[in-house]
């Protein structure tokens, strides 16, 4: 009996992608990253193909869903967090690099806001990629939290769960009609 791919899930092929398949792909995430960003989530896979300067079933070929696509432009911002991160482990001054790392995901971290309503509108059906983004900035945040527990330069009864809250307390104040720098320099002060 030969076996049917499920409904929906495209069979995955051994055979290298052609060189302008890539690009293409490459052009689609990079109109999505950037309609995303000015235009949130709502926008069409149309737009996104217009933008791109491809066709829609181009569009349609690379990613099923549009989850799909959100997903891929969601991990390669992840992604991107996680390599900060990691890039602050060696500090010699561990606290200043957790706080820093906090700060950059929280002033610059569009992402996070973007992530946190992805994770929230469909939990259970989320890609791969994305999954796996966001164990990498976990892992990666967590040996900043390490490090600064073990260097005294923070609390050292803060986990990784309180660290997840600090965090979402910190962009929550940092994005707040009243909140700013100060809100956010506040929040931070948790961790002493």
């Amino acid at each position: 009996m030969v076996s049917q791919p499920k409904r929906g899930v495209r069979p995955v092929s051994s055979t290298p992608r052609r060189s302008d398949a890539v690009a293409n792909r490459t052009k689609v995430v990079a109109a999505a990253r950037d309609a995303f960003a000015s235009e949130g989530f709502e926008v069409s896979l149309d737009e996104i193909a217009r933008r791109a300067g491809v066709g829609a079933g181009t569009v349609h070929r690379h990613f099923a869903t549009k989850a799909e696509l959100i997903d891929t432009v969601l991990a390669a911002a992840v992604d991107d967090l996680a390599v900060a991160a990691a890039s602050r482990a060696s500090s010699d001054d561990a606290g200043a690099a957790l706080r820093a790392f906090v700060v950059q995901l929280v002033t610059e971290g569009a992402t996070a806001h973007d992530l946190a309503a992805r994770l929230h509108i469909g939990a259970d059906d989320q890609g791969t990629a994305l999954t796996t983004a966001v164990a990498n900035l976990d892992r990666a945040m967590g040996v900043l939290l390490t490090r600064a527990r073990a260097a005294g330069a923070i609390r050292d009864d803060i986990d990784e769960r309180d660290l997840a809250a600090i965090v979402a307390a910190a962009h929550t104040a940092y994005t707040h009609p009243a909140g700013g720098d100060r809100a956010l320099a506040l929040v931070l002060r948790t961790l002493d």
